[in-house]
């Protein structure tokens, strides 16, 4: 298993430094809500910003009980856990949920909604991390796949169904990491995801696609040789990317009308400038008219006249570039390279595989959101749905950062007495 290390004097100490990270990074999303909600919530009992205040309470108070659990019970009740949370999505696939903006994501408990694909991320990890932790994978054995597999199909179909594609890919991307963490490497992972590849440069709608496509079945190929797979194999894995670039104007019809339109909005934003690209549109103006240090706290056209939507959301980004400008980008990235760091540096400290990959796979969902979140502001990725972490305003989401906190403590902290009875 990856991931192993020395194990380092001091671990048993709760690391106050990444404690501190997020309360600041917590506490400036609360303060972004405030100032992109300010102009038109002006009972601040029923707030967003005070609500978020709410939420980051009891995120801290579920987080503190997650990182005194021990780690055999978190193996323990994984599955129980995620078994839970696939009823609860299939629940609200089938309809019983509450519906906003053509999707139904949420389960109203009265006092508050609940996202269950949100509290899925985390079940999800414990889950896949748990068959992981004592399972390799490995290209030359299929059936190795075929645990994780179904681990990963239901919560992903089900999140798909909603529909909500930019979730069901975090999924995705713990997988990904999770098999690499568990054995593979990256030329397998190359290869396993190369079908998908060829769905991607074989569109249609991408100038060239064909000549792009034609040089990633090269690089394939030229893979295929260097690995040396059983002949068989290898052109299993040629075969089905032949047939998946094939298959990819079929994949494009299957996208929802929204989807589609996101995808070709990225590529040129102008051709729906009052539609769909109006938002990455606006998103780009409140970024750029922010300058060096921004208009100030408070300030800013894009915000305080509603140009900009969901600014409390999706958009909270564009309200930091546009408020406190290059500089406050700079400094929030900077504080997220320090969150990560700290977090992905538990890897590096024990031997147990669980731990790791718990760890690797919580990094990764807090990475794909900054990512994405980020990227779909400046416009360099399509819009989607997914909220920056401890910046953007709801509930859900906001438990879900402590929970993963929770378990960052708690690895980081309990982890190493299992190192100690590795070592002993």
């Amino acid at each position: 298993m990856r991931g192993s290390g020395r194990f380092l004097n001091n671990t048993t100490k709760i690391d106050w430094f990444f404690l501190a990270l997020v309360l600041v990074l917590t506490l400036l999303g609360i303060t972004l809500v405030y100032s992109a909600t300010v102009n038109y919530e002006h009972n601040w009992a029923s707030s967003r910003w005070f609500r978020q205040i709410i939420y980051f309470v009891m995120g801290a108070a579920i987080a503190a009980g997650i990182s005194v659990l021990k780690i055999d019970y978190l193996k323990r009740f994984a599955f129980p856990f995620y078994f839970l949370n696939i009823l609860a999505l299939a629940f609200v696939a089938l309809g019983g949920g509450d519906s906003a903006k053509g999707a139904g994501r949420w389960i109203d408990f009265g006092v508050m909604k609940i996202q269950p694909s949100e509290f899925a991320k985390i079940a999800f990890l414990l889950a896949m991390s748990s068959w992981l932790s004592s399972h390799r994978v490995s290209l030359v054995k299929p059936k190795s796949f075929l645990i994780p597999g179904l681990i990963f199909i239901f919560p992903f179909l089900l999140v798909l169904k909603q529909p909500d594609l930019s979730t069901a890919l975090v999924f995705t991307a713990v997988t990904i990491v999770g098999f690499y963490w568990a054995g593979l490497s990256l030329l397998d992972l190359f290869l396993l995801l190369s079908p998908v590849f060829s769905v991607i440069l074989s569109y249609p709608q991408i100038p060239n696609a064909q000549l792009f496509w034609g040089l990633l079945l090269c690089f394939v190929f030229a893979a295929l040789l260097s690995r040396k797979l059983p002949k068989k194999l290898a052109i299993i894995i040629l075969a089905v990317n032949i047939v998946c670039g094939y298959a990819s104007g079929m994949a494009w019809n299957s996208l929802e009308d929204h989807q589609r339109e996101r995808v070709m909005t990225f590529v040129d934003p102008m051709r729906d400038p009052k539609g769909a690209g109006y938002q990455v549109i606006q998103s780009e103006v409140a970024i750029g008219s922010g300058g060096l240090i921004g208009k100030g706290f408070g300030e800013g056209s894009q915000t305080n006249l509603s140009f900009l939507p969901e600014e409390h959301t999706d958009f909270i980004f564009s309200v930091l570039g546009e408020q406190f400008g290059f500089a406050g980008c700079v400094g929030v990235l900077f504080l997220y390279f320090l969150f990560l760091w700290r977090a992905i540096s538990i890897c590096r400290l024990h031997l147990d595989p669980f731990v790791n990959q718990v760890v690797a796979g919580a990094c990764t969902i807090f990475l794909f959101h900054i990512t994405v979140n980020i990227s779909m502001t400046l416009g360099l990725m399509p819009v989607t749905g997914l909220p920056l972490p401890f910046l953007s305003y709801g509930g859900s989401f906001l438990l879900t950062c402590m929970m993963l906190v929770g378990l960052l403590v708690n690895m980081r902290y309990q982890g190493s007495q299992l190192e100690s009875d590795y070592c002993a």
